[in-house]
């Protein structure tokens, strides 16, 4: 009796007030209030406080809500398991991923995953990383692919490699020809020392709010450089295009090099003091159930990624 019509409940809880939450559901006012009346009365206890505004949770109220997301999610996973077996393997997987890696990673891992199981349809959610966050939050997404924050409430991370971030050099740069470096060699160690050579040159960053540049900026900090940037961009070929073109230096994702066009006139280096690094992990919310589809492509993810780290 408690979850029959708890899309009721949810649209209460969403929009704070009994008379929008009404006309959201198309139900009239009085027959709303009734509805929570007796939802109250079977539950033995107020689930909203009435004296807020908007109206707000009781604890009871906040179990409540935890219970029918829970069963709302173990519907969606019977309804995914009843297909599977009716169909073999099928379904659709809603991957939320950044737009850098996306274009580098699904071209890896789509094909091979397609001819192997070719009833699940892969839907893909694109943005920036603080976007990835709010899709996990509004369940609109099954799982991410992130570089992981130190931490972050009710998201559960799952390693799948560590990733250098490369200073960007262009090779006709003159304070190169000061240094010894292996021209030949896609990348180099830079010292800290060599690197603070460096901290004249025009810097081409991402936008503040992309993890990138987070990344790269708390690096300077902690070398005590100050700099201010020359173009800010959010797409990081930007930067490296403007790189290539001999106008200064940057820094990008070691994954990059995955794009060989994408690399010509370009130096790479990683410097380790101190690391300059980002973890890559799948991300989904505390207490998602994966279905089978998504707990099989992410089985192929991490495949791609342990050959990467094996290399």
């Amino acid at each position: 009796m408690l979850l029959k019509n708890y899309e009721y409940f949810l649209t209460i809880v969403k929009e704070g007030n009994i008379s929008k939450a009404a006309s959201k559901l198309y139900v009239s006012q009085p027959s709303l209030s009734k509805y929570l009346k007796k939802l109250e009365e079977n539950a033995g206890t107020e689930l909203f406080t009435r004296a807020s505004h908007p109206l707000k949770l009781t604890p009871a109220g906040e179990l409540f809500m935890q219970y029918i997301q829970d069963v709302i999610k173990r519907n969606k996973k019977l309804q995914q398991d009843f297909s599977d077996v009716k169909n073999s393997v099928s379904g659709r997987v809603t991957l939320g991923i950044t737009v850098w890696r996306s274009s580098i990673l699904l071209p890896i891992v789509f094909p091979n995953f397609k001819k192997k199981y070719p009833k699940i349809d892969i839907e893909l959610q694109e943005g920036s990383h603080q976007y990835m966050f709010s899709l996990l939050k509004q369940n609109k997404v099954d799982f991410c692919i992130l570089q992981s924050p130190n931490s972050h409430h009710n998201i559960i991370f799952e390693h799948l490699a560590f990733e250098h971030i490369l200073f960007t050099v262009n090779y006709h740069n003159p304070l190169l020809k000061k240094l010894d470096y292996d021209v030949n060699k896609r990348i180099n160690f830079m010292s800290q020392k060599d690197f603070l050579q460096f901290k004249d040159e025009p810097f081409f960053m991402l936008k503040e709010g992309q993890l990138l540049r987070e990344v790269s900026q708390n690096f300077l900090n902690k070398l005590g450089i100050n700099i201010i940037p020359t173009i800010e961009t959010s797409n990081i070929m930007t930067a490296v295009n403007l790189v290539s073109a001999d106008m200064g230096v940057t820094f990008v994702p070691e994954s990059i090099l995955k794009i060989e066009e994408n690399v010509k006139n370009l130096m790479f280096f990683k410097i380790d003091t101190p690391p300059l690094q980002w973890e890559i992990t799948i991300a989904y919310k505390t207490g998602t159930i994966l279905s089978k589809p998504a707990l099989l492509f992410i089985k192929s993810i991490k495949k791609v990624y342990t050959n990467v780290n094996n290399d």
